[in-house]
């Protein structure tokens, strides 16, 4: 078999509808013409200019690997002229062909685009032959962008088709983000603007932000204005009223893309995949019913995403993995969590050479990462955990994966692992022969994996620099036990022994489930001491033979010899800790649970395998009541969270509770039993919060404060806040921020 093609993909911010299709038809049309796909993608996008987002362009120095055939360039993805510049550079010295994606012509590279011309004209006749509007504004992209002109022409087109008057003042070039949309709308709304009877905007982001301001004002969408938007959005079919828009043809860019640079390559046609051509997709924003197909469809995609945000959000995975001291427990940590990754099929992690060797280097050294550098797989996972080697390779190579014979194609996305300005390595994930891009979540993953990364290098950085003799190295801070390092140091004293005696051993493992809702309703420090004081509890049933110590930091680790321990330790435990909130200390009357693995001791046995098997037979549970296992809670928790992030919404207690399927008056007792808080207080702390950070970080007006955290009314929002911090948000501002 020859080598098979393969393409570089660069783009960014492959979690957005926009850029999920062009993959979508990347891949698709890739795997029809039996080529490769590796996606450079960061994690962020360029925009604001901080050492962390910065850190991350190095990962489009593997452009220069000579495993590559050929690049499709996704350039307008990216914000700013720098990153653009830099990557085009690259691609350049590369000597590769180059694709762009959606572009104007480009001195140097070859373009494919999609009519939006066309499709903007359609929608514009939707708003002029349907609903009858004659005085219809335009607020496109960016002025001399390419899409962006392409859609301000449709508009026109259809503004002289129809006969209808417009001019310059009826046609506005925007940012597709918000900040233009925002403008717009409040010179509306000001009178510096006549009204009009409809908008067409660039895209759906600037239809909502209209919307929202619109709304705000008083003024009504669809009733008083229509909008609609463009690339059919998730966000703008979830958002009230939905958004009209144009399923635009994305997929088919991306995949007619592949198919002319696969020409240029190969000097051959390859077969075309299906089209999925683009359409209008009716909402509520400009007067039609909305598509149920579409309803359907966001609704199980929505049913789905929250499964997996509880699940990761519900998961003891950044504690996890943090508390690690090598690569190697690291990869054993992070392979119990790869999971959340919605239909994975395979993931690595490839760590540099700099960064293995950091612990021998200084606390000011920074890890940088240049072409060619050696790389180490510290984590190859498919269904199950892959051999790998423990040799390095270059990072020209990619992947293992690419220098392997294979009878079929894969696709990759890979993203580089960082910590603000220190360069980890990369991280690669395949959906197999689904030509799917990521969610949101795997952000929030890759993003606990880069916090572990950090915390494991500095640990090892600090232990290098104290004996290996300190307590501390082996000691758990919180409990007094021995940490995972001290057992296994334990274990290592003890096997010989047991070895020689032919030993079988009980593994127990101790976890405290209850702590998941400690946390949520007191928080980290908290938890802490519940630990501590259960630690304390267990010390009292332990015999001096036996090794105890804190497998995490919810975890708590026995290994004996003596038989039938752990049902003598659950007895006495539960015993003890139901007996605390009764005394005088910490109350550690906890939920719990007791797994147990048994096997012969050899030389062979590992400590991290009886562990892991211990959590799968669990044999005990402790509970301090049915109320503790109330079903309720996991969705309190996603709901808490939901407000958290977004408190300027309008939450009303009467639609929370209709979607719990629960009454207003048991949803308030269960909320506060739970988080000691009733959900109005919570909202007002969180609004509070998100003021404060307002008025600290940027040059908002307090009236633009008071919007963007959801008051309709200016005073109502100072008194609310001097009642809070006793402090006016302008004196708040003058003592703490700008």
């Amino acid at each position: 078999m020859g080598k098979r093609i393969l393409i570089g993909v660069i783009i960014t911010e492959c979690q957005i509808d926009f850029q999920k299709e062009i993959l979508r038809g990347i891949i698709s049309q890739a795997f029809k013409s039996n080529c490769d796909i590796a996606v450079l993608t960061p994690l962020h996008n360029f925009f604001m200019d901080t050492p962390h987002k910065q850190v991350e362009k190095e990962i489009f120095d593997l452009i220069l690997s000579d495993r590559f055939d050929g690049f499709l360039y996704g350039r307008n993805t990216f914000y700013g002229e720098e990153i653009k510049t830099y990557i085009d550079n690259l691609l350049i010295r590369s000597g590769k062909p180059v694709m762009l994606m959606d572009s104007a012509d480009h001195r140097s590279f070859e373009t494919t685009s999609i009519d939006d011309c066309a499709a903007f004209e359609q929608i514009t006749d939707h708003l002029i032959d349907v609903h009858g509007f004659s005085r219809i504004y335009c607020l496109t992209g960016p002025k001399k962008v390419f899409v962006s002109e392409e859609r301000l022409k449709g508009y026109k087109n259809s503004m002289k088709k129809h006969g209808l008057y417009y001019d310059r003042s009826y046609c506005y070039y925007g940012d597709f983000w918000r900040e233009a949309a925002k403008d717009l709308a409040k010179r509306i709304v000001r009178g510096e603007i006549e009204r009009p009877e409809a908008i067409v905007c660039g895209n759906d982001y600037m239809a909502i932000s209209l919307a929202e301001e619109f709304q705000g004002s008083g003024i009504r969408v669809p009733g008083d204005i229509a909008l609609t938007g463009y690339d059919s959005s998730e966000e703008g079919y979830s958002f009230t009223p939905s958004i009209t828009s144009f399923s635009r043809p994305n997929f088919q860019m991306g995949a007619e893309a592949l198919r002319r640079l696969y020409r240029i390559i190969t000097g051959k046609i390859c077969n075309r995949v299906h089209n999925e051509n683009g359409e209008l997709r009716t909402g509520q924003s400009c007067g039609c019913p909305e598509d149920m197909r579409v309803v359907q469809r966001l609704q199980r995609q929505n049913k789905i995403n929250a499964r997996f945000e509880s699940n990761m959000l519900m998961s003891d995975m950044l504690f996890d993995i943090t508390n690690v001291d090598n690569p190697a427990d690291f990869a054993d940590r992070l392979d119990n969590y790869t999971y959340f990754i919605y239909k994975l099929r395979h993931v690595s992690i490839c760590l540099t050479r700099k960064f293995i060797d950091s612990p021998s280097a200084s606390f000011t050294d920074k890890l940088t990462f240049s072409p060619g550098d050696d790389v180490k797989l510290v984590l190859s996972k498919s269904i199950r955990r892959e051999d790998i080697s423990d040799e390095y390779f270059s990072s020209f190579d990619l992947l293992p994966v690419f220098r392997k014979e294979r009878a079929f194609p894969v696709a990759y996305y890979i993203s580089p692992l960082h910590y603000n300005s220190n360069f980890f390595g990369y991280s690669a994930i395949s959906f197999g022969k689904e030509p799917i891009s990521f969610s949101t979540l795997y952000l929030q993953w890759i993003n606990y994996v880069n916090v572990a990364l950090e915390q494991l290098r500095i640990k090892a950085m600090m232990n290098r620099t104290i004996s290996t003799a300190n307590h501390a190295l082996l000691y758990d801070e919180v409990t007094g036990l021995l940490n995972r390092n001290g057992m296994e140091k334990a274990m290592s004293d003890q096997k010989s022994e047991w070895k020689a005696a032919n030993a079988s051993a009980d593994f127990i493992r101790i976890q405290l489930t209850g702590l998941n809702k400690t946390y949520f309703q007191s928080g980290e420090d908290k938890c802490q001491r519940v630990f501590a004081a259960f630690a304390q509890k267990l010390r009292e049933c332990i015999m001096p033979d036996e090794i105890c110590g804190a497998w995490s930091n919810n975890i708590i680790g026995i290994v004996t010899i003596r038989r039938d321990r752990a049902g003598e330790i659950f007895s006495a435990l539960s015993d003890k800790v139901k007996s605390s909130q009764f005394t005088d200390g910490e109350n550690c009357n906890v939920d719990f649970s007791i797994g147990l693995f048994s096997q012969q001791i050899t030389s062979d046995t590992s400590l991290g395998n009886a562990m892991h098997k211990a959590a799968i037979n669990r044999l005990f549970n402790y509970s301090i009541s049915e109320s503790s296992a109330n079903p309720q809670f996991e969705k309190l928790c996603m709901l808490r969270n939901r407000i958290m992030k977004n408190p300027e919404n309008p939450w009303n207690i009467g639609e929370i509770a209709e979607s719990l399927y629960l009454s207003k008056s048991y949803l308030q007792k269960i909320y506060k039993s739970f988080f000691n808080k009733s959900i109005i207080e919570e909202m007002i702390q969180f609004r509070i919060e998100k003021a404060k950070e307002l008025l600290t970080n940027t040059d908002m007006t307090v009236t633009e404060i008071s919007k963007e955290c959801g008051y309709s009314s200016y005073n109502y929002f100072v008194r609310q806040f001097k009642i809070s911090e006793g402090l006016s948000p302008s004196e708040y501002r003058t003592k703490n921020g700008k």
